[in-house]
């Protein structure tokens, strides 16, 4: 009875140190990767308030967005390293055999490892089904209102802006640092009744003069058009006054990235179904490619700890471009499912471990087999 608890405890204790060997880097290869996701999707959106486009408070939120999304993608690789990692040092320090040695098989050595990949598995999925949906919408609501309120704020000199709801195009060529004070203005529109184009020396921009239009108050202006029927008509005119639309936010449609999965299963189309088997695919992957570390991290005397990191890189890049490629041609409707990918990880899988098999079945040596 009490060798029972104690070779209880003993493995109690082991599973626990196992544990904390994958958890401790999977937590720092996690932030790494998180960090230089947000520095790359920092970069980004940096680049669109050069512009105008964004503010800083907007900036933050859209990147926390972007990484909130990503940590479906993020998590699975951290896992996936982080098993290669550990398992890479058990084997290089020799703590494998002490363990095998100790009464240990393989497959006592490996579950407590995958308890860890299970876990990972469910919070992946909820991440997938639940987060990802909310965060691409209020990502897409952000934008939409973001680039309808910097409509005025983004209007730089010497720079084409293009209006395409109202076929026209506005060129300023000075601003003398407000939009009050215009220099050299051109603006061009194209629609269904002709060509249009003013030019005017001089012109004022006054915003939100109703709750539809701006106004654009123009000085020494020449007016050229030419209709589908009848003649060109040129003009001059010391005032001419243009009302300018203001821009509305864009309606954040049903998107199959908005869409629940209960949404997406009801659904016919080939975006929706790609959009529904991705998400189901990132717990699966998480999974499958943590139960891959195992058999991928074993390693032979003296290769050392990282020997094997190389392949495993590979072998993720390779899995995960397969995976999108797959996904583009579901959306296409040239393919119709991209589950055979993760399938075809899990059959290699399957055929890595059936040399195994008969290890990790074998019952572990008894401290006290005779000599």
């Amino acid at each position: 009875m009490m060798a029972s608890i104690a070779s209880e405890f003993t493995r109690l204790i082991i599973n626990r140190y196992l544990i904390r060997e994958v958890t401790g880097p999977f937590a720092a290869v996690s932030v790494v990767l998180v960090v230089v996701f947000m520095t790359y999707s920092l970069t980004v959106f940096l680049t669109d308030a050069s512009q105008g486009l964004l503010s800083a408070g907007q900036i933050a939120t859209l990147t926390l967005l972007k990484s909130a999304i990503a940590l479906e993608v993020l998590l699975p690789i951290a896992l996936y390293v982080a098993v290669m990692l550990a398992m890479g040092r058990l084997y290089n320090d020799s703590e494998m055999d002490a363990l095998r040695a100790a009464g240990m098989g393989e497959l006592q050595i490996v579950m407590p490892m995958l308890r860890v990949a299970l876990i990972l598995a469910i919070v992946v999925g909820l991440l997938s089904s639940l987060v990802r949906p909310l965060a691409y919408r209020t990502l897409y609501t952000l934008i939409a209102e973001a680039e309808a309120s910097s409509e005025i704020d983004r209007i730089k000199a010497g720079r084409f802006y293009s209006y395409a709801n109202a076929g026209r195009t506005v060129f300023i060529e000075t601003t003398g640092g407000s939009l009050d004070k215009l220099q050299g203005v051109f603006v061009r529109t194209r629609n269904g009744e002709g060509l249009q184009v003013i030019s005017a020396r001089r012109g004022t921009f006054i915003a939100n003069v109703t709750g539809t239009h701006h106004e654009l108050a123009l000085r020494d202006a020449s007016v050229f058009k030419r209709t589908a029927q009848g003649r060109d008509v040129f003009a001059q005119f010391a005032q001419f006054t243009i009302r300018l639309p203001i821009k509305q936010p864009e309606p954040v449609t049903d998107r199959p990235k908005l869409m629940s999965n209960g949404e997406l299963a009801k659904a016919t189309g080939p975006r929706e179904r790609a959009e529904l088997e991705g998400r189901l695919s990132n717990p699966l992957s998480a999974l499958l490619l943590a139960m891959l570390a195992v058999p991928l991290s074993r390693s032979r005397p003296r290769q050392g700890r990282y020997a094997r990191m190389l392949v495993a890189l590979l072998v993720y890049t390779l899995y995960y471009n397969l995976l999108d490629i797959t996904r583009t041609s579901v959306q296409q409707g040239t393919v119709p499912t991209l589950m055979w990918v993760p399938g075809l990880l899990a059959l290699t899988i399957i055929v890595w471990y059936m040399p195994w098999w008969t290890w990790l079945h074998r019952k572990p040596v008894s401290a006290h087999a005779p000599d």
